[in-house]
């Protein structure tokens, strides 16, 4: 009865610790974003994660994707469904102030970010894939107290997510893989978060 007790306790504690940290970077993909607002980030399941430092005076908020998926060729256009995932993504952020939106040269993250920037009124600013550092100080300098959104590539976007957050733990994305959505949140006084989201047609290995 007493480890009965205690196994009932374990797993009490372990509840409550799982829906303070829900979908931190690292973790099992659970759900699909929906959509983003400035309060918090819904998911398909319904659940809503409070958008981090929301509300909070010169809090930075970096948007990461990687381009939707692509045709075929030496710099391919998108291909039908990385047409429709871009459409989603402009829907997801449809309720949401994006202050600024980047992305490289190429034509499936220029395609995967004209719906948005359609919707929102934005142009989209260029950046250089191998200047990353440069860029994320730039990002950090011109975009303080903003909300971005980033389009790059497999390789790009989790190694710019690494050099805003300070971190080296962020995996490379698998090739096949086109349904990451990191967020990366910096308080006014430097604070970080990284939430590490999923959306659209989730591919599984």
């Amino acid at each position: 009865m007493i480890v009965i007790a205690r196994i009932a306790v374990l797993f009490f504690v372990l509840s409550i610790l799982s829906a303070c940290h829900p979908l931190r970077q690292g973790e099992a993909r659970a759900s699909g974003v929906r959509a983003v607002t400035p309060e918090y980030i819904e998911l398909e399941n319904g659940q809503k994660l409070a958008l981090p430092f929301a509300g909070q005076e010169g809090a930075q908020w970096v948007f990461l994707v990687r381009h939707a998926e692509k045709a075929y060729g030496s710099d391919p256009p998108l291909a039908a469904k990385g047409e429709k995932r871009a459409r989603l993504l402009a829907d997801i952020f449809g309720d949401f102030p994006l202050d600024a939106l980047y992305s490289t040269h190429y034509k499936r993250t220029l395609a995967t970010a004209q719906p948005i920037a359609r919707r929102k009124g934005l142009e989209v600013r260029p950046y250089q894939a191998d200047q990353l550092t440069t860029f994320a100080l730039e990002l950090r300098r011109q975009c303080r107290g903003q909300a971005v959104l980033v389009v790059g590539h497999s390789n790009t976007t989790p190694e710019l997510v690494s050099r805003l957050a300070a971190r080296a733990d962020v995996e490379r994305i698998d090739e096949r893989d086109y349904s990451n959505l990191f967020l990366v949140a910096i308080s006014g006084k430097g604070e970080r978060e990284v939430v590490h989201l999923y959306f659209g047609e989730l591919w599984e290995e």
